[in-house]
């Protein structure tokens, strides 16, 4: 990019060019245009309100926190607004402690309030406990799997007592085209769109503002914003089925830029979200697609393996697990 100059500026030295759209940002305008970028999804979709009480999920990595960076200085021009953010400590020893501290510095230097909510003091048992103490194994499930679960269910606990209006994910076009190809990789369909805002009796909507923003340009926000996040990978990442179909689909947008953004419009565009599809568990009462949502059921059968009688949480918790 030597001797060239911003594309949108035409005054200081670029620093992206994005492959997609052949535009060259200088640092400056690259970090307006995320954020104006996140502004327009927030409007086109109808993701937020100006009176809501928006619980910001900050796991302490790089897209939660620059997320929690763009909506406070959104929620500036909104004084009806209010943000807090909640992070979830799955019980990893040696690498969930950085990641916290992270993001109660970042809180404290937004003025944020910021809640922490464990997978012990919710469930009895941390991630590492379940998988040691061969929970898992008797399950037949990996890590990943048990810790998105709870992690549902714990924002879904900290969102009613915090008495939020609606929780906003980090969740990037990248992470959200992964799930929908994991979805059919399984042999179904997507049954609505991810990070939309879905109202309903007893749902508390989950949006993702960041949906229309590849990962690599968090990063790069991230990066010029002097964001401080957690680089090191969650240790059980690369046993996920995730991971390989991340390092898929980021070789292919790199030979193909846009493949991503046509994707997620291919998807989206035959996504039937069926009237009545959700119910309520019969258990926690939460929405869900099943009779018992999948949090619940795990939640009996971790608590019969570990030979605990009580039950785990309180019967007016729950998750959506669509």
């Amino acid at each position: 990019m030597s001797g060239k100059l911003c594309d949108v500026c035409r005054e200081s030295p670029p620093v992206y060019r994005q492959a997609y759209s052949g535009v060259s940002f200088c640092a400056e305008c690259f970090k307006e245009s995320i954020e104006k970028r996140v502004r327009r999804t927030i409007s086109r979709y109808s993701l937020l309100r100006e009176d809501d009480r928006i619980l910001v999920a900050v796991s302490g990595g790089k897209d939660s926190l620059s997320l929690l960076k763009i909506l406070a200085r959104i929620e500036r021009d909104f004084p009806r607004a209010s943000l807090v953010a909640v992070s979830i400590d799955e019980g990893i020893p040696g690498y969930r402690d950085e990641a916290l501290r992270l993001a109660a510095e970042l809180c404290r230097r937004l003025r944020v309030e910021h809640r922490v909510y464990s997978f012990k003091e919710l469930f009895g048992a941390g991630l590492t406990d379940a998988r040691e103490s061969g929970v898992l194994k008797r399950l037949g499930l990996g890590p990943c799997t048990l810790c998105g679960v709870w992690r549902r269910k714990s924002i879904s606990l900290a969102a009613r007592e915090l008495k939020a209006t609606v929780v906003a994910t980090a969740h990037t076009l990248d992470d959200i085209v992964q799930t929908y190809l994991m979805d059919m990789l399984r042999g179904e369909f997507p049954k609505a769109p991810i990070g939309l805002r879905r109202e309903g009796d007893g749902i508390i909507p989950r949006v993702s503002p960041l949906r229309l923003i590849p990962e690599e340009e968090v990063v790069l926000y991230a990066y010029l914003s002097r964001i401080p996040f957690q680089e090191t990978p969650c240790p059980n990442a690369q046993d996920s089925q995730r991971d390989l179909v991340r390092s898929f689909l980021a070789h292919f947008d790199a030979r193909y830029p846009g493949s991503l953004f046509a994707a997620l419009k291919a998807i989206e565009s035959r996504i039937e979200t069926r009237e009545g599809a959700l119910t309520h568990c019969k258990v926690c009462g939460e929405p869900t697609s099943r009779s018992l949502c999948r949090s619940c059921e795990l939640e009996g059968l971790v608590s019969h393996i570990l030979g605990e009688t009580r039950q785990l949480v309180g019967p007016d918790v729950g998750v959506d697990d669509v």
